[in-house]
């Protein structure tokens, strides 16, 4: 799969899971939380998990994302991100039986080198497993994503469209 795909379906999973991941208002960010752009992975080094809940609306749709254990690594040295750790989102909703086909098929794609993505079409959800899954990730990829870092780099904060995902550092 090229990067940027990659990067591209990882903003994706952000907000359809990652789609790591995303306006959270479960009390994981503090009002006094003061935010900056990642702009170097030496600034992310290390593992962060995900929420283990998190729902947004996006087109009159409302996906909610369940993780188990779902991390991302960043290894500053060796200058990659790996994933572990799995996804559910179901989404509700909107044109949801008209998107679904197509949505499907994209992330059918994704179905490779450590990476699972399993369907129910009674529901219109899908769950994507990740062995830990590994690609280079260099200080461009980082800042096209868009993360933030909290003063104290405890928390990596991911937005898009008005909505937020916070993943702490473990």
């Amino acid at each position: 799969m090229s990067k940027n795909f990659f990067i591209s379906a990882m903003l994706v999973m952000a907000l359809v899971f990652g789609m790591t991941v995303i306006g959270c208002g479960n009390g994981t960010t503090e009002e006094n939380d003061t935010w900056s752009n990642v702009t170097s992975v030496s600034q992310v080094n290390g593992s962060w998990k995900a929420p283990s809940k998190y729902t947004f609306q996006d087109h009159g749709m409302t996906y909610t994302s369940n993780t188990n254990n779902y991390i991302l690594t960043f290894n500053a040295a060796a200058k990659t991100m790996s994933v572990s750790g799995s996804q559910t989102t179901t989404i509700s909703g909107g044109d949801i039986n008209e998107v679904w086909p197509g949505l499907k098929a994209s992330l059918q794609s994704m179905n490779q080198n450590g990476i699972t993505v399993t369907f129910n079409d009674a529901n219109h959800s899908y769950t994507m497993t990740y062995n830990n899954y590994s690609e280079a990730f260099t200080d461009s990829d980082l800042t096209q994503m868009g993360f933030q870092i909290n003063q104290k780099e405890t928390k990596l904060k991911l937005s898009n469209g008005g909505t937020d995902i916070i993943y702490t550092k473990q």
